[in-house]
């Protein structure tokens, strides 16, 4: 039977939960200093045969138009793209990134490519919301084989052709800083309580998951948002157990347990808490078709996944159990599959 395969990262603590010194920067976003994406339409060439299909015309246009640029008149009918592939180009462009900057291209096949392996990007202008154009991309293409080589990345493969200005101070010169909603109103207070400690004159509104702040005197805004997001804060780290369901990895913190509980499986019977913490007896009392597996009170979700392991099941029966001990509640964690 299919083996599972598993990771597990184990946090050894003592409590269900704990508390960690976060610094703001990790937590926080600032209204104006957001990323920009850009985007482009290109074309990849150098493909050994893999790219749009010879009845398309579509790339077959695509390259005529950019031989006509070039001042070569080419007839659309006469060639034949197989070599060559339409793909969209994106990217994000950091705030303040200078003019000459380089940052990294995304690329995905667009029609009926087979593969993007070996190709090379030519030169593509990325364009803003406001369609004027930001970044040029050019570069060999990185492919992601999950997605069957059709798409893929070209590492530095972009050049920011202008800066973006951001508006960061509002009309009344403050700036808005947002909180992290996923990490509970309790931590609003918590930066509220840092932000007021290091500039008590700073803190104009609270609202919801949003702080408007004055910029004190003396000084600079770039050198005030240095500052806020150097502030650290306390935050109380619930236990979770994270799956990923498409590549059968489980990672759990090493204090997540399960309570008592009985689960079938197979023939088998699993009981959480009994008499006998030990794998591979029967226990007492079990019909004869049915073998009873018995676990200590309290099991952690690494003991149960293993004991589940010498039983041969699957990374996907693991996943189910500890799914419906989930439900059940039995899992004492959060989980949170993917």
């Amino acid at each position: 039977m299919k083996k599972s395969i598993l990771l597990f990262t184990m946090f050894m603590i003592t409590g269900s939960i704990w508390a960690e010194s976060v610094q703001l920067k990790n937590i926080i976003s600032i209204e104006g200093l957001q990323m920009n994406p850009v985007l482009g339409y290109g074309i990849v060439v150098g493909l050994k045969g893999t790219g749009d299909s010879m009845t398309g015309s579509q790339t077959k246009e695509v390259l005529s138009t950019i031989a006509n640029n070039f001042g070569f008149v080419v007839d659309p009918a006469l060639l034949k793209p197989k070599n060559s592939a339409i793909v969209l180009v994106t990217a994000q462009i950091p705030p303040f990134a200078p003019v000459g900057s380089q940052i990294d291209i995304n690329v995905a096949s667009v029609f009926d490519a087979k593969s993007l392996e070996g190709g090379e990007l030519i030169v593509t202008p990325l364009l803003g919301g406001d369609n004027m154009i930001y970044a040029i991309a050019q570069g060999r293409l990185i492919t992601d084989k999950e997605t069957k080589s059709v798409s893929g990345t070209v590492i530095m493969g972009g050049i920011v052709q202008q800066e973006i200005h951001h508006q960061i101070l509002d009309t009344n010169g403050q700036i808005t800083i947002y909180i992290n909603e996923k990490l509970g109103l309790g931590v609003v207070s918590k930066v509220k309580e840092a932000v007021f400690k290091k500039f008590p004159d700073s803190i104009v509104k609270v609202q919801n998951f949003k702080l408007k702040l004055n910029i004190p005197n003396g000084l600079e805004v770039n050198d005030f948002i240095f500052e806020i997001n150097k502030l650290s804060v306390d935050i109380e780290q619930e236990p979770r157990v994270l799956i990923d369901s498409k590549n059968g990895v489980i990672v759990s913190g090493g204090n997540v347990i399960i309570t008592e509980a009985a689960i079938s499986f197979k023939g088998t019977k699993v009981q959480i808490g009994g008499a006998s913490p030990a794998w591979g007896g029967a226990g007492a009392g079990g019909a004869a078709s049915e073998t009873v597996k018995v676990m200590q009170t309290s099991t952690t979700v690494a003991q149960l996944a293993d004991g589940l392991n010498k039983l041969g099941a699957s990374t996907e029966e693991i996943i189910t159990i500890l799914q419906l001990l989930y439900k059940n509640g039995n899992l004492k964690a959060q989980l949170v599959v993917q």
